[in-house]
């Protein structure tokens, strides 16, 4: 016979765990049948819940109807989970894990809100990069991440707004963030924000000092740029959150401020025929 409890709380979060406790406490429980296998009950919350717990194998399933687990991850854990396992478990004879058990094993609060989540997607341009860095591990399902590398936040780049861009410097940093790529447990999923963050530093500083850049040259920088996006895109990072939001943003940006540049007649076709590059190659994925 094993306790319900033990196979909920590592999969809990700690903010959840207290509420499925009052639950309990206050026997909003309503058991409808159990053994030691299994329980159906009800829970009164703002409405009343369908819950069901079974061991099977060495796990157990659950359910409950209620929207906090309708709209989530099937291993999301919610608070009539737990107020059911509760009861189930002390009906069987097992105690409810004490306070210390409850902050060591539940899952602490993520560092990264869906606020936060939507906020950096809604506004790619000008989202936090601090926790684009984060994003993978704070929103892992289950909420654990896999030990990866931890990376710069950005390659080497002259950050004086009055110092022209190169074609060369920009080059070099991008070898420096391919070189991260090499390093050992680097993981193409959690060091995906990583990544990407460090190549949006690139391209912030790059529009700080645009006005400082011949347009000719800062047209060639934007081409160079978007092709080493194409392969951080495709080949550095597992792009399944949709991180190219951000590179693209970034480089739009550039693109757009180089439309009302002025440039010198004997420079006019280099900038053209660039940025027409730049336009013919939106798609390269």
């Amino acid at each position: 016979m094993n306790s319900a409890c033990d196979s909920l709380i590592e999969r809990t979060y700690h903010q959840i765990w207290p509420r499925g406790e009052q639950y309990a406490d206050l026997r909003k429980v309503k058991v409808k049948n159990c053994d030691d296998a299994s329980i159906v009950a009800s829970v009164v919350g703002t409405k009343r819940y369908n819950v069901e717990l079974k061991f099977r194998g060495n796990g157990l399933s659950r359910s409950c109807d209620c929207p906090y687990m309708q709209s989530r991850s099937e291993r999301t854990i919610c608070k009539h989970l737990v107020a059911v396992a509760i009861v189930w478990d002390e009906l069987r004879g097992f105690k409810r894990p004490s306070q210390q058990e409850v902050e060591q094993f539940t899952i602490p609060p993520p560092k990264v809100s869906q606020a936060d989540v939507n906020s950096l997607f809604n506004n790619p341009l000008k989202a936090n990069l601090e926790t684009l860095r984060i994003l993978a591990d704070e929103t892992a399902l289950g909420g654990r991440s896999r030990p990866h590398a931890r990376l710069p936040n950005m390659p080497n780049f002259n950050q004086d707004k009055n110092e022209p861009v190169t074609k060369k410097e920009i080059k070099k940093a991008f070898s420096e963030i391919t070189r991260w790529s090499n390093r050992l447990n680097y993981d193409h999923y959690f060091c995906a924000g990583e990544i990407v963050a460090a190549f949006c530093e690139v391209m912030r500083l790059f529009k700080k000092r645009l006005t400082a850049t011949p347009p000719a040259i800062a047209a060639e920088t934007l081409r160079e740029a978007q092709k080493f996006h194409y392969e951080l895109i495709i080949e550095m990072i597992d792009d399944s959150e949709g991180l190219h939001q951000f590179t693209e943003a970034h480089l739009e940006d550039i693109y757009q401020a180089l439309q009302n540049t002025i440039v010198a007649a004997k420079n006019q076709a280099t900038f053209k025929e660039k940025l027409d590059e730049f336009n013919r190659h939106r798609d390269d994925y």
